[in-house]
């Protein structure tokens, strides 16, 4: 029996193309917007249903040495609702699948539920259901749903493949921040005064979705969120759009906790790959751009060429490579973990 693939050129990413393909027809493609952005869409009497769904299991999502279960709920349902941001969608409901492994408490449960609730008044959303189940490892899974609007006949949607050359590209918050976070908790500091933000990025983030929606209005089209890394994420729109993208280090909006505790070589290469920030990245006209410029900084350029690649300019504007690019859920999955 072949066991899954680890390679770079068999991973997460390339695992779904696959399965995408021997599904065949069994896939829904006929709909609006089909597997392989944030979230799916199809239309609906009303408007168009966005869904997405996503898995965090232990060992590979989280360590409880460094988040506990509260911060465990809140974060499971941030990372479903950013996939909906990143398509501009109104985030509405959600179903929350659990299996509890071995050793996870009564008392656990109830931290991750709080956790849960607080993030859905956080971010205007609410649990309709779920399933519960005993197994091994513990997991939760979320699928999230949101409501997107048409203009006539156009989807108001922010999409992966929807980037043109000449757009800009801008990220909002701090790129890194989480990792930042996660390494000042692993080195002991989670209890210092100092690099507090850094460590709320980590265990408590928010999901962008009041700013998806106001770049929907300000007409952009492109976006995608950063939680598996800013290059790897970067890519993706390129690849879905056929162009190339450039951005420049010296413009990355780094955090200056992260510079001043964990040095700016280090802090660079986390805003590049580090993921689990749940920004977003937003690609389109500098007019669009500007009008929110309030909470989002620009940090590079589309190109024609490279193609389905990005590209990192230093100051001088020769080309830097990074150590890594993101996150890959089946070639770092291992019980290091990723949190």
């Amino acid at each position: 029996m072949a066991e899954i693939p680890t390679t770079p050129e068999s991973g997460e990413f390339a695992l779904i193309e696959r399965i995408i393909e021997r599904l065949g027809d069994a896939a829904a493609t006929s709909i609006i917007v089909p597997s392989g952005d944030d979230a799916a869409i199809w239309e609906t009497n009303t408007g168009a249903a966005v869904a997405t769904i996503d898995t965090l299991t232990a060992g590979t999502h989280w360590r409880t040495n460094t988040m506990d279960y509260a911060d465990i709920g809140w974060r499971t349902v941030v990372a479903n609702v950013s996939d909906l941001a990143a398509m501009g969608a109104e985030p509405k409901y959600l179903l929350v699948a659990t299996c509890l492994g071995p050793s996870t408490t009564t008392t656990d449960l109830d931290l991750f539920i709080d956790g849960a609730a607080e993030a859905c008044r956080s971010h205007n959303v609410r649990i309709a259901g779920g399933d519960i189940v005993r197994g091994e490892t513990t997991t939760f899974t979320i699928a999230a749903y949101g409501d997107a609007q048409f203009d006539g006949t156009e989807l108001l949607a922010l999409r992966r493949e929807s980037a043109r050359v000449g757009d800009l590209v801008a990220v909002s918050g701090h790129p890194g921040a989480s990792a930042s976070g996660l390494m000042l908790i692993e080195r002991g500091q989670s209890e210092t005064t100092k690099g507090q933000a850094l460590i709320a990025a980590h265990r408590r983030p928010r999901a962008r979705f009041e700013l998806g929606q106001r770049a929907i209005r300000s007409g952009i089209r492109s976006a995608i969120d950063i939680s598996d890394g800013l290059l790897q994420d970067l890519d993706h729109v390129a690849k879905a759009s056929a162009v190339g993208i450039e951005i420049n280090c010296e413009s990355l909006p780094i955090h200056s906790e992260a510079v001043a505790l964990i040095g700016k070589g280090i802090a660079l290469e986390l805003a590049l790959g580090g993921g689990e920030d749940f920004e977003l990245a937003l690609i389109g006209s500098e007019p669009a751009l500007d009008s929110l410029a309030d909470e989002v900084t620009v940090i590079g350029h589309v190109v024609k060429d490279h193609p389905g690649e990005t590209v990192v300019l230093d100051q001088t504007g020769s080309h830097y490579q990074p150590p890594y690019r993101g996150w890959d859920q089946l070639l770092q999955g291992d019980n290091e973990g990723k949190s």
